[in-house]
């Protein structure tokens, strides 16, 4: 195993809940010199092609990787899920700094969202990333949802004290 093969294990660990619960790998990619980031971001460039792993993503963003969009629209145009597909638009659109396009898909797909779950309420921490009146109005009509962590992340999200 080499280098870059050791490094990627330790940027993106195993996707289960003992290794990646509470997870950042921003510490390790502060430390990095140019030329191993540039490694880094080519290795996960070939990694998101064949998967759709959200920590691959997110990383991607924190690379800014332009290149990356193209394969992310990929998952985004797979993905039947509301939820998978406003994720997949919010990471386009962190690294393409807003996307208007991106912010439609993610408009669409919430208007048609239900609420099965309250833990699902994480999905306005992706939604606020369109820094878009009309996506912000949406979740605003949240905020004093019938679920707690509804309401609760509702708040949060557009930055209200949640008393």
């Amino acid at each position: 195993m080499n280098e870059i093969d050791r490094l990627i294990k330790r940027i993106i660990p195993p996707p289960t809940r003992e290794e990646r619960e509470g997870f950042s790998n921003d510490h390790i990619l502060t430390g990095l010199n140019q030329l191993e980031l540039d490694q880094v971001k080519e290795r996960l460039l070939q990694m998101i092609k064949d998967d759709g792993d959200y920590l691959i993503a997110e990383t991607l963003v924190k690379l800014n990787s332009v290149e990356a969009t193209n394969h992310m629209e990929i998952w985004l145009n797979k993905a039947s899920s509301p939820a998978v597909r406003i994720k997949w638009a919010s990471f386009i659109t962190e690294i393409r700094n807003g996307d208007l396009k991106m912010e439609a898909i993610a408009y669409q797909e919430f208007q048609n969202f239900k609420f099965k779950y309250e833990v699902e309420s994480i999905i306005f921490y992706d939604l606020i990333k369109f820094q878009s009146d009309r996506i912000n109005d949406l979740i605003r009509n949240y905020i004093d949802h019938k679920y707690f962590l509804v309401s609760l992340h509702a708040k949060r999200a557009l930055g209200l004290d949640d008393e």
